[in-house]
């Protein structure tokens, strides 16, 4: 099996909470688990390490991620910079084309949100807004930052909650987005990130 399998499997156990935030990886098990040397073992600790999903330390031991509150407060605050800035730029480009697709977007999310494939569900409608915006650079930097929070939400048992009111957000987006009122569709966008991580913030475990 190659570096990239495993890497692969390990990746879904993290972004699934499979894996907590903070747990070790011991090559040896993960050698053992999927019969193979160590060599590729260490090489998909690399790639896993290069995309932001461990923490490693030459020689020594490798972790799933574990932010701080105040770490995990600065990726939101990027990702509030940044989502909505691609939201107000993609306003500016939208075409009918591009509101049938995130019209959807929004109509596959609603449906997933109720299962297993919400996370899912949710980037695929937040993509569909910021797609128009023609910004791959600043699109890849949200995608990290928005894996970076589902690791802890789900590695901290974090179901989503409010999801009533999440799926409003992004209909009051969507139907923004109709009107080009970019000013209330950054408005509601801001809101709907604050929310998401003041919730995570209330399950994370305290810091001594």
């Amino acid at each position: 099996m190659s570096a990239e399998h495993i890497a692969t499997a390990l990746e879904t156990e993290i972004v699934g909470g499979t894996l907590r935030p903070g747990e070790e990886l011991k090559q040896g098990e993960i050698a053992e688990r999927f019969s193979v040397s160590r060599i590729p073992v260490r090489d998909a600790l690399q790639l896993l390490a290069a995309r932001g999903l461990i923490d490693l330390v030459p020689n020594r031991r490798a972790r799933v991620i574990r932010l701080t509150t105040a770490e995990i407060r600065e990726v939101y605050n990027l990702r509030i910079l940044l989502e909505t800035d691609c939201l107000s730029q993609a306003i500016k480009r939208m075409e009918p084309e591009d509101l049938d697709r995130i019209s959807m977007a929004l109509a596959h999310s609603n449906i997933d949100a109720a299962t297993d494939s919400w996370a899912e569900g949710d980037w695929a409608f937040h993509r569909s807004l910021y797609l128009p915006a023609g910004r791959p650079r600043q699109l890849a930097m949200i995608e990290d930052l928005r894996r970076t929070c589902r690791i802890h939400i789900a590695g901290y048992g974090l179901l989503p909650r409010r999801t009533g009111e999440w799926l409003k957000d992004h209909e009051h987006m969507v139907k923004a987005c109709e009107t080009r009122d970019a000013t209330r569709a950054v408005r509601v966008l801001t809101s709907h990130i604050e929310t998401a991580f003041q919730t995570l913030r209330e399950e994370l475990p305290n810091e001594n």
